[in-house]
């Protein structure tokens, strides 16, 4: 019989039997949270349409793929018992380690780190003047109307950049990706700060032009990433089906890596989202942004596991948030970064740290049609 994890755990730990593992060889029933609207995503896109994960996990199981516009909506769920495995951005990653009671959610891989190439992105209006470089460009940020989704990785970068340059918007607004567009395009803010591949899909590389990309993290040197985050229960009580899924993880971002198949990522990406282009899509991964406005030659990098490096910048996270009262720690929880599955599943692979990483490319370097 299948089982939903979350229901299940709740029952069982009624029963006092949480400490009993259920056999790998069951068939599960797990529920994972993605954002198709997010480049730490695609590798979720990935195994959800070519259904990597039945290689890997008992036969029989079952996936249920929930999508989701921000990874705040991905941390309720979670904390609610309500998704098991979930695609994260820092920000949003870092909270949820806080979140509920008993044992925090785990970050336990990597799904990718860039030189704030994808979720610190700022966005100015198209009449906006027309920057020498990408500092010019946030300067004229103050004194003008910002907006952002709260809670996402994009709003821990924009409360850096006015941290660390001294900037103060009229008003920073906490607006959907979708609401921003709109007040783009009727002229209603000056500038945003979102993630990939919303900014290609709105922008002036491949997009639809309603808004300019001026800089980005890249610009003051502010990495972004992202992790997986498992529940506690799934980690201790099914270890084998926790690394079955990051074997699976591990094939997608090998796939994704593989420059023969950057084409087919942007259709699946696109596929599974609205408004998104094949070819935005694999802008939004494999496009190169002018270094006057930010850009880098590495897109991303894909550690996988959450190597020294990656581990810096979230502890660097925790520290700006708490600083700015976003959560009430200043470093992880005990137990909250735990990688040690995937450095098994890297090892066993015959794998090493990082797999790759992606050079960009210009925009008519384009495979598609």
């Amino acid at each position: 019989m299948y089982q939903r994890l979350g229901a299940f755990w709740s029952a069982v730990a009624c029963a006092g039997l949480l400490a009993q593992p259920a056999l790998a060889a069951d068939p599960v029933n797990l529920v994972v949270g993605y954002q198709p609207y997010d480049t730490i995503s695609y590798s979720a896109a990935v195994i959800r349409a070519k259904e990597l994960w039945k290689k890997n996990l008992p036969a029989g199981s079952t996936v249920e793929f929930e999508a989701a516009l921000q990874g705040s909506i991905i941390v309720n769920a979670m904390v609610a018992d309500k998704q098991q495995i979930g695609y994260l951005g820092d920000m949003p990653a870092v909270v949820a380690t806080t979140k509920g009671k008993g044992d925090p959610i785990k970050l336990v891989a990597n799904t990718g780190f860039s030189a704030g190439q994808r979720c610190n992105v700022i966005m100015v209006r198209t009449d906006a003047p027309q920057f020498k470089d990408a500092k010019e460009a946030v300067k004229w940020l103050d004194g003008k109307i910002v907006a952002t989704p709260k809670g996402s990785c994009a709003d821990r970068f924009l409360r850096q950049t006015i941290d660390s340059t001294g900037i103060k918007p009229s008003e920073v607004l906490n607006q959907s990706i979708e609401v921003i567009t709109t007040n783009f395009r009727v002229k209603k803010i000056d500038a945003a700060v979102l993630w990939e591949p919303s900014v290609s899909r709105i922008g002036d590389f491949v997009g639809e032009g309603v808004a300019r990309e001026v800089a980005t993290g890249n610009t003051y040197g502010i990495p972004d990433a992202g992790f997986i985050a498992m529940h506690p229960a799934l980690v201790k009580n099914q270890p084998e089906i926790a690394k079955a899924w990051l074997k699976t993880e591990l094939e997608a971002q090998q796939f994704i890596l593989d420059p023969k198949n950057a084409e087919e990522v942007g259709r699946i990406v696109s596929e599974q989202t609205e408004g998104i282009t094949p070819k935005m899509a694999w802008f939004s991964l494999y496009g190169r942004v002018p270094d006057e406005r930010g850009g880098s030659a590495t897109r991303d990098t894909k550690p996988f596991i959450i190597d020294d490096v990656v581990k810096a910048h979230a502890k660097e996270t925790y520290k700006f948030l708490h600083e700015v009262k976003v959560i009430h720690v200043g470093e992880p929880p005990e137990g909250a970064i735990d990688d040690t599955l995937a450095r098994e599943v890297l090892k066993e692979a015959g794998a090493k740290s990082p797999l790759g990483e992606i050079k960009a490319l210009d925009a008519s370097a384009y495979p598609g049609k």
